[in-house]
């Protein structure tokens, strides 16, 4: 191999590296392994609340939860740093929009304890299970 290719070997695969490794937790991506992501309804009342999961490259299909109820799903990300999670909710009566409940993100994952995301849909909004402070917070999607 010539020394030009190696090189652009050599930037290429540190480009990459660097992109996947934003936030380094051990020598591993804190971001690459498997997760979870669990959705709880919890509207007061006697309301039923759909989810229907999406990635880029899976739907999860429809499911209806009674108060109370949780659904959950694992999943394994990608190296990159890509995965994303898109659940649109909506009660019996309206649809309630969609909703990003998960991400390749350090401060996000930081609150999933790096391994699961905790969701309590209520009445104003979602929560989010603070994991190490074990408290819910109200989530503002951005």
């Amino acid at each position: 191999m010539s020394t030009m290719s190696s090189n652009t070997v050599f930037l290429l695969v540190t480009m990459l590296l660097a992109m996947a490794a934003q936030c380094n937790a051990n020598f591993f991506p804190y971001y690459f392994g498997d997760f979870k992501v669990s959705i709880r309804n919890g509207f007061s009342g006697n309301v039923k609340l759909e989810v229907n999961c999406t990635s880029f490259d899976d739907d999860l299909g429809r499911h209806w939860l009674r108060k109370g109820e949780t659904y959950s799903f694992s999943f394994h990300t990608d190296i990159l740093g890509t995965t994303t999670w898109d659940c649109r909710l909506a009660t019996q009566d309206a649809p309630l929009g969609t909703s990003q409940l998960f991400k390749c993100d350090y401060d996000f994952l930081k609150k999933c304890d790096f391994r699961e995301c905790k969701w309590d849909v209520r009445d104003d909004t979602e929560y989010l299970l603070d994991i190490p402070q074990n408290k819910y917070v109200r989530w503002a999607h951005t």
